[in-house]
């Protein structure tokens, strides 16, 4: 009797192991057309632009893992472009229009991601000026960060935690960034004395348990820099974390090496940063993350729900599965900002929830980030989740499952 209910409950767990099985096939399939950094194309455009530009540099492959050789390198003009892909004239003239407005620089690294045949190529879209950022839709400062500054270079919208924006210098200049109005026409990096009153504040204030020091990309300061910092932020008692913010990892992975691990590790810093598609996960990437891991440094990704880039439900499930198998945890998912000149990259709020509702059930809880709006004026952060899921009902609530199957939870005397 026993054998005939285990061979029963046995054909009954096939069959529904065969039903799993038909949804996991599907999404690889999907997920197969969503390039990667490992992919052979990735690995073959990387070199091919790599070595070009190494010849026309005069340059060595030591040079090319040289962070410092990266930045003196940076393509910020439209005629660097020219040098190593054909231009249209049009092409050409609205570059050059968009970066007399807004700045751009790339370095060689993140300019070798790109695929120029493909006009939807994400790493392209995010790093290469637009016609489209001359659209006058949208407001420099829609976060309010002009009026959340109550000392030295501080940003404060939540009772216990704030930031500190050390330099407004990046790597890249994201084309979607939500600080743009900063970017200026020079590097600059905040003066000590700002940094210095941005502490004291702190210290002042018993409220504050962490604080993100960010940019621009914070870390494009020194060691000898960071490492201020960081000392003078862990000798004030009520600061229990602190979080550096950084696009390094895909947009300069070089600048991650054993003294600044260990520095980050001396200092228990924990670091937030960016991937946007899976294109930008790289061996060069990962082996900077591996480092970062080793190290015991805490590495969460912050990803921009972008136009073009990354509104697919395949995509964005692709790319946080890379991230989960390269231990980085999914944190947010940004809806993006409306900020002036990046309305093109604007997405609906369905779009989101259509992507976090697909997520559900289809992989790991680790790969699913939170969904988040951030409130115009400096609000904060409003997490967006799919409001089909539960139902209040006379006896208890009803709930959808990530298969559409309806289930009923009864109310707890």
């Amino acid at each position: 009797m026993r054998n005939d209910i285990i061979n029963i409950n046995r054909k009954k767990s096939l069959i529904r192991s065969n039903e799993l099985d038909k949804i996991a096939i599907d999404d690889m399939e999907h997920k197969s057309k969503v390039r990667t950094g490992f992919s052979e194309f990735s690995k073959k455009l990387y070199e091919n632009t790599k070595n070009k530009i190494l010849k026309e540099l005069d340059a060595t492959e030591d040079d090319w893992n040289d962070p410092k050789w990266q930045m003196k390198n940076r393509i910020s003009t439209v005629d660097e472009i020219s040098k190593y892909v054909s231009l249209t004239e049009e092409e050409y003239d609205n570059i050059k229009k968009v970066s007399d407005e807004y700045r751009f620089a790339i370095t060689p690294y993140y300019f070798s991601l790109i695929d120029f045949n493909n006009p939807n190529c994400p790493v392209k879209l995010q790093s290469i000026p637009d016609i489209r950022e001359l659209d006058e839709g949208g407001q420099l400062d829609p976060m309010n960060e002009e009026q959340s500054n109550p000392s030295g270079r501080i940003t404060r919208r939540y009772p216990n935690k704030l930031i500190i924006n050390v330099t407004n210098a990046c790597p890249m200049y994201c084309r979607h960034c939500q600080r743009r109005r900063l970017i200026g026409k020079h590097d600059k990096n905040t003066p000590r004395e700002d940094i210095d009153e941005s502490i004291e504040f702190i210290r002042n204030n018993e409220t504050i348990r962490e604080v993100l020091v960010t940019g621009g990309d914070a870390l494009l300061l020194p060691n000898n820099q960071l490492e201020r910092i960081f000392e003078k932020l862990s000798d004030i008692n009520h600061v229990e974390v602190i979080r550096i913010g950084t696009r390094v990892l895909s947009t300069l992975p070089f600048r991650i090496d054993e003294e600044l691990t260990c520095l980050l590790r001396k200092y228990r810093v924990q670091l937030s940063t960016q991937f946007n598609h899976a294109c930008e996960i790289t061996p060069e990437a990962v082996r900077a993350i591996d480092l970062l891991v080793d190290h015991g440094v805490l590495v969460r990704n912050q990803m921009v729900l972008l136009r073009n880039v990354n509104d697919d439900k395949y995509c964005i499930q692709k790319t946080n599965e890379e991230l989960h198998k390269f231990r980085v945890i999914n944190y947010y998912l940004f809806h993006p900002k409306e900020i002036k000149g990046i309305n093109h990259f604007q997405v609906d709020i369905s779009k989101g929830l259509e992507i976090m509702k697909h997520l559900e059930g289809r992989t790991s809880g680790m790969c699913k980030p939170t969904y988040v709006l951030n409130a115009p004026g400096g609000l904060g952060k409003v997490p967006l989740v799919p409001m089909q899921n539960i139902e209040c009902e006379d006896d208890g609530y009803k709930l959808i499952t990530w298969e559409n199957k309806t289930v009923r939870h009864k109310f707890t005397d």
